[in-house]
């Protein structure tokens, strides 16, 4: 009895994990966001490119603001991005993703970096992530 039931639920998960194998491991999307690349860089505080992917420059437009122009490759509106600071008490958020009031380049993040003592905008290093 016991050895059918081990042979049973043997069977049952072989079963399971062939009908596993054969689908699809996801469904088609058709998101804008499927259709672009990922970029990365490293902005220095005075808001140079220190290195970056898919990233075509980037610049200081004032105190503690900063704007990345992303590759036509990726799209600024449909990116998950992630922002890291590179110095203490530095806080950056992304402000505006493309055209803004600061940033007037075509597929460009605007991104604001605070003073976390202050809480006003000061000048910060950060690495930019977009997915």
């Amino acid at each position: 009895m016991l050895r059918r039931t081990v042979s049973g639920a043997f069977a049952l998960t072989v079963a399971g994990l062939i009908a596993a194998a054969a689908s699809p491991a996801h469904a088609e999307s058709t998101s804008p966001a499927d259709f672009y690349d990922t970029a990365a860089a490293i902005i220095n505080s005075d808001g140079t490119l220190n290195n970056g992917t898919n990233v075509l420059r980037s610049w200081r437009a004032g105190t503690g603001k900063y704007c990345i122009q992303l590759s036509h490759k990726v799209s600024a509106p449909h990116t998950l991005i992630q922002l890291t600071p590179r110095e203490p008490r530095r806080l950056p958020n992304i402000a505006y993703r493309n055209p803004s009031a600061t940033c007037w380049q075509h597929n460009t993040i605007t991104v604001n970096v605070y003073d976390t003592n202050t809480g006003r905008l000061a000048d910060g290093g950060f690495d930019l992530l977009a997915i």
